[in-house]
C-alpha cells in the first residue's frame, strides 16, 4: 500500500524490493528494485546499529550502501568515502567486514564517524553513564566552569545556549558534559550523544 506521497511518484510499483541480505557479486544490475516505499522500510529499520545516533540531515539509507558494497566489494577490500558525511558507508562497510576511509570536510563529521565506527565496552559504557547522571542529580546547583567563561566573555554562546535551553536544564547539561571531560578517557561517544540532545531541543 503506498502513501499519498509515494502515489504521486511514477517509480513505486507492487514489486517486492531488493532485500540487501540477498544481493552478492552476481546479482545483476537490473533486477535491483532500489524503490524502498515506507512501508518496505519503516524508521526501526532505515536507523538500525548507530545510524540514529545523530539526526544527520541529508544522509542516504543503510539499505541502499548495503547492496552496493554486497555487489562490488569483498570481505577484506577497501572502500573510499571522500564526502563521508554522518557515515552511513563506514558503517555498514564495518558490518560486512569491508575496511573503509572516509574523509569530510566537517570536523563534526569526522568526530560523529569515528563515535559510531569504534569499539566500546558496552558494560563499561553503560556504567560511565549511568555513574553521570548520578553526579549530575546530585549537584544540579553547580554552576558548570563551561558557562560561566561564555557569560564572562559575553560571548554568543552564552547567548544561544541560554535560547534554547531553560536554566536547570542547561545546567545540568552542561555538567554532564563537564563530567564527561573530566572521568571518561575515550568521550567521543558521549559528546555525540550530548550533541543529539542539543540538536533534538532546537527542533
Amino acid at each position: 500500500m503506498l502513501t499519498n506521497e509515494e502515489k504521486r511518484v511514477n517509480v513505486y510499483t507492487d514489486s517486492k524490493p531488493t532485500n540487501p541480505e540477498e544481493v552478492n557479486s552476481d546479482t545483476p544490475l537490473e533486477s535491483l528494485n532500489l524503490n524502498w516505499r515506507e512501508s518496505d522500510l519503516p524508521e526501526r529499520v532505515r536507523t538500525k546499529h548507530v545510524h540514529r545516533l545523530h539526526p544527520y540531515l541529508g544522509k542516504f539509507i543503510p539499505q541502499l550502501v548495503e547492496i552496493f558494497l554486497r555487489k562490488y566489494f569483498k570481505k577484506g577490500n577497501t572502500v573510499l568515502d571522500p564526502f563521508v558525511g554522518s557515515g552511513t558507508t563506514l558503517v555498514q562497510a564495518n558490518e560486512l567486514g569491508v575496511n573503509s576511509i572516509g574523509f569530510d570536510i566537517s570536523i563534526f563529521n569526522t568526530i560523529l564517524c569515528k563515535a559510531k565506527t569504534s569499539k566500546y565496552d558496552l558494560v563499561k559504557a553503560k556504567r560511565e553513564v549511568l555513574d553521570i547522571l548520578e553526579k549530575v542529580k546530585q549537584k544540579p546547583e553547580v554552576q558548570p566552569k563551561q558557562l560561566v567563561l561564555w557569560e564572562e566573555q559575553g560571548s554568543y554562546y552564552s547567548t544561544y545556549l541560554k535560547k534554547w535551553f531553560a536554566e536547570k536544564s542547561l545546567d545540568e547539561l552542561l555538567s554532564y558534559r563537564g563530567l564527561i571531560e573530566e572521568e571518561i578517557t575515550n568521550i567521543k561517544i558521549y559528546l555525540e550523544l550530548f550533541s543529539r540532545v542539543r540538536h533534538v531541543q532546537q527542533d
